[in-house]
């Protein structure tokens, strides 16, 4: 197995010290059980990888979530945006999965869909693995499901400095991250 990139998003610098320290100090081992799954296609259909949400025990309230393309990934040395989408159907160009994952009606960039956006290496691999607690894995399951999104470009996660002028309304609902590169409808394991 690659070497995990390992991110604690939008939790806060203090959130995170204190997250990574409940899971280090004294804490017991926690065995990751695959809760669900997403084969992840591009909009050729092309099967390009996979991500797979696990959780276990006491530490249920989060979501660790790793992200597995071992080939066919776009824009080599990149950044690109990756999301929870509100709807589990992946027809090509993916519009079909809806707009970012947001049962609360957050800004973007903390949606709970808004994960963070991952490292397209030189030879076209991905691999990521983090946690999040914005989510629980039954809540991807609802009536119309839900799915993950790759896209094309990096997320900014809406963060557009003054003196860029006034706030893009594509930029602050989705933070830019251009098309949908690949997709996949999120199952339970």
């Amino acid at each position: 197995m690659r070497p995990a990139l390992r991110i604690l998003p939008a939790i806060g610098a203090v959130a995170a010290a204190a997250l990574v320290g409940a899971a280090t100090v004294g804490s017991p081992a926690r065995a990751a059980q695959p809760l669900a799954r997403a084969v992840l296609t591009s909009q050729g259909g092309a099967v390009i990888g996979e991500v797979a949400f696990k959780g276990a025990g006491q530490f249920a309230n989060r979501v660790e979530v790793e992200l597995d393309l071992p080939a066919d990934a776009p824009g080599l040395g990149a950044y690109h945006g990756f999301h929870v989408h509100t709807v589990g159907v992946c027809e090509s160009p993916f519009t079909s999965a809806g707009g970012h994952w947001n049962p609360t009606g957050a800004v973007h960039g903390q949606h709970a869909g808004d994960l963070p956006s991952v490292l397209v290496s030189p030879d076209g691999e991905v691999y990521a693995e983090f946690e999040t607690h914005r989510f629980d894995v039954t809540a991807l399951s609802d009536a119309d499901g839900s799915a993950v999104v790759l896209h094309d470009g990096a997320d900014n996660f809406a963060n557009i400095p003054a003196t860029y002028g006034p706030a893009n309304a594509t930029t602050l609902a989705t933070g830019d991250a251009g098309g949908r590169y690949a997709c996949g409808v999120v199952t339970p394991a």
